[in-house]
C-alpha cells in the first residue's frame, strides 16, 4: 500500500499551539527573563574623546625649512607607541586608581592589557595634492577613552591628551635638536680635516718652494739670464787672455843693456814663440782657420817650435832692465790673472746656480701634480665644509622654529567632555533582540518535541498512519479535574503572563525611557 504525507491545515497548527503551549511559553519566558537580565545588569560603559587637530607650519617652507619630515600620521603612530609603554599606563592607573582592589590582586600585565583595550586612538585623514605627497594624510586624531565612571574615562582622556602633546613637543625638539648636533659634529669634523690638509699644503708648499708652478716662469728667467751671463763670462775671460798675452810680449820685449849704450831689443825663440801664440790667439777671435794670417802664424810656430827642439837657438844671457815700464806691465798682468780668476769662479757659480734651475725646472711638473692632488682634495673638503655648515645654521633656525612652536604642531580642536550616556551596551537592542529571540526559542522547542513525540493527532495523521478513512469523530471529553486543572493552568500562566509584561514594562520605564514619554512616542509614531 502505498503511504501518503498528510497537509497540515491551519487548524492542526493551532491544535499543536493549544496543545504545546507550555513548550512555547516556559523557553519564550526563560530566554527572555536572560535577556532582561543581561540588559538590566550588564554595566554601562562611558566614553570620553577629544580631538586633536594638525595644524601646519605657520611659517613658509620656502623660508624656514623644518628638520622634522616625517608625515603626520607616521609621527601619531609613533607618538601612540611611546605614550602606550608599560610605564606610563602603570602610573596611570595608579594616578586615577582605575581598577581599585584588582590592581592589587590581578596581574600588572592584564592590567597594562586591559588598559590599552580602553584607550582608542582614531586618524582623521583628507585628501591632500601638494609637491610633497599625493593622497590621503593625516589633519586631525581623536583620543577616546572607555570606562565604567564617566568621570574617570574623563580624567583619563583629559591625561592622554595632555600626554600626546607634551610627547609630540618633546619629540619635534628633540629631533631637531639631535639633527643640530649632528650637523655641529660634522662641521667640526670637516673643519679639523680642512685645517689639516691646509698644514699638508703649506708644508709642501715649504718642502718644494723652488719648484712650485707659479714661479716656473721665474725660473725659466732666471736660468737664461745665468746662462748670458756665463756666455759674457766666457768672452769676458778669452778678452782677458788675450790682453795677458800681449802684456807677455810686451814684458819680454823689453829694451835690454848693450855695450854700446845704444838701446836694441833682443828676444830669444820662447820670447818670439809666445809672441807669436799671441797674435795667433787674438786674430783667431777675428779670423777663420784657413785665413793667410792664420795659415802663416802656425807655420811659423811650428817652424819656431822645431827650432827650439834642435836647440840651434841663439841663447840670449840678459838682464831685464828693472824699469818702471816693466814693473807696470807686469802689475797689468797680475791685475788680469785676479779678474780672470774672479771671472772662472763667478762662472763656477753661475753654472751650479744653472744646474740648480735645471733640477727645479724639471722636478716642477711633479711638484705642480702633487699640488693639484692636495689642492683638489682641499676644494672639497672646502665644499664640504661649506654646505654642511650652511645646513648647520638651517638646523639651528629649524630648531629654534620647533622650540618657539612655529611649525607644525598639534593643537585640541574639542578637548574631552564628561559623558552623560554610555556608549555600551545599548539595552534596547538587547531587549529586540532577547524577544526574537524568546519567540524563535518557543517556536523552536514546539517543533523539536513534535518531532520526537510519536502520538497521532487529528484525522490528517490517523488517516495517514492506518491508510484509511475513520467512520466517526468521536471528540475527546473532558472530565471536571481535568477542566478544574486546566483553568488553574491557564489562571497561573495569565498571571506569569502579566508579572513578565509588568516587570517588562518597569525595565523599559527605568532602563530605555519613562513609560509616558514611550507611550507619546509610539502613539506619534503609529498615528
Amino acid at each position: 500500500m502505498e503511504y501518503t504525507e498528510a497537509d497540515l491545515t491551519i487548524r492542526d497548527y493551532l491544535a499543536i499551539l493549544k496543545r504545546r503551549y507550555l513548550f512555547l511559553i516556559i523557553p519564550f519566558v526563560l530566554v527572555l527573563a536572560a535577556s532582561v537580565g543581561v540588559a538590566m545588569f550588564m554595566p554601562p560603559v562611558y566614553q570620553s574623546t577629544g580631538t586633536i587637530m594638525v595644524e601646519s607650519q605657520q611659517i613658509p617652507d620656502n623660508f624656514v625649512q623644518s628638520t622634522v619630515t616625517s608625515y603626520a600620521d607616521e609621527r601619531i603612530g609613533v607618538i601612540t607607541q611611546r605614550v602606550m609603554i608599560r610605564e606610563n599606563l602603570l602610573r596611570i592607573i595608579d594616578k586615577f586608581n582605575l581598577f581599585g582592589d584588582d590592581r592589587r590582586s590581578v596581574p600588572a600585565s592584564q592590567l597594562v592589557a586591559q588598559m590599552r583595550s580602553m584607550i582608542g586612538v582614531e586618524i582623521i585623514s583628507a585628501d591632500v595634492q601638494g609637491q610633497r605627497n599625493n593622497g590621503r594624510t593625516a589633519i586631525a586624531f581623536r583620543i577616546s577613552m572607555e570606562h565604567e565612571n564617566p568621570n574617570l574615562a574623563f580624567s583619563v582622556a583629559n591625561e592622554f591628551v595632555t600626554l600626546f602633546l607634551d610627547e609630540n613637543l618633546r619629540n619635534r625638539i628633540s629631533r631637531a635638536s639631535e639633527t643640530t648636533d649632528f650637523l655641529n659634529n660634522e662641521t667640526i669634523k670637516l673643519k679639523n680635516e680642512l685645517e689639516a690638509i691646509e698644514n699638508q699644503v703649506a708644508d709642501f708648499k715649504q718642502q718644494n718652494s723652488a719648484s712650485l708652478p707659479e714661479h716656473l716662469d721665474l725660473r725659466i728667467n732666471q736660468r737664461e739670464r745665468a746662462v748670458r751671463a756665463a756666455e759674457d763670462i766666457d768672452l769676458n775671460i778669452k778678452t782677458l787672455e788675450s790682453q795677458r798675452a800681449l802684456l807677455e810680449i810686451d814684458l819680454a820685449s823689453v829694451t835690454y843693456a848693450t855695450g854700446d849704450g845704444q838701446g836694441a831689443i833682443s828676444m830669444n825663440p820662447e820670447q818670439e814663440l809666445a809672441k807669436l801664440e799671441a797674435q795667433l790667439l787674438e786674430k783667431s777671435t777675428v779670423y777663420g782657420a784657413a785665413h793667410p794670417d792664420i795659415v802663416s802664424l802656425n807655420r811659423k810656430i811650428n817652424q819656431l817650435k822645431a827650432t827650439i827642439a834642435d836647440g840651434t837657438g841663439t841663447e840670449v844671457s840678459e838682464e831685464i832692465i828693472a824699469d818702471p815700464v816693466s814693473a807696470k806691465i807686469q802689475a797689468r798682468i797680475d791685475a788680469i790673472d785676479e779678474t780672470i780668476a774672479t771671472q772662472r769662479t763667478m762662472k763656477a757659480d753661475i753654472e751650479e746656480n744653472i744646474a740648480e734651475l735645471e733640477s727645479t725646472i724639471i722636478q716642477t711638473p711633479q711638484v705642480e701634480r702633487g699640488l693639484r692632488a692636495l689642492t683638489r682634495g682641499y676644494e672639497n673638503a672646502l665644499e664640504q665644509y661649506e654646505s654642511i655648515k650652511a645646513k648647520a645654521m638651517d638646523a639651528q633656525l629649524s630648531e629654534s622654529l620647533e622650540e618657539e612652536k612655529k611649525a607644525e604642531r598639534f593643537l585640541v580642536l574639542e578637548p574631552p567632555v564628561l559623558a552623560d550616556e554610555p556608549i555600551r551596551p545599548n539595552r534596547q537592542k538587547i531587549l529586540i533582540l532577547g524577544f526574537f529571540l524568546a519567540v524563535a526559542s518557543g517556536f523552536g522547542a514546539i517543533f523539536l518535541i513534535e518531532m520526537i513525540d510519536g502520538s497521532i493527532y487529528g484525522m490528517a495523521r490517523l488517516t495517514e498512519a492506518v491508510q484509511m478513512s475513520p467512520l466517526a469523530n468521536i471528540p475527546y471529553i473532558e472530565t471536571w479535574e481535568e477542566t478544574a486543572r486546566s483553568r488553574n493552568r491557564i489562571k497561573v500562566v495569565a498571571g506569569f503572563s502579566a508579572a513578565s509584561l509588568v516587570g517588562v514594562l518597569v525595565l523599559v520605564h527605568f532602563l530605555y525611557m519613562p513609560l509616558d514619554m514611550f507611550f507619546f512616542k509610539v502613539w506619534t509614531r503609529i498615528s
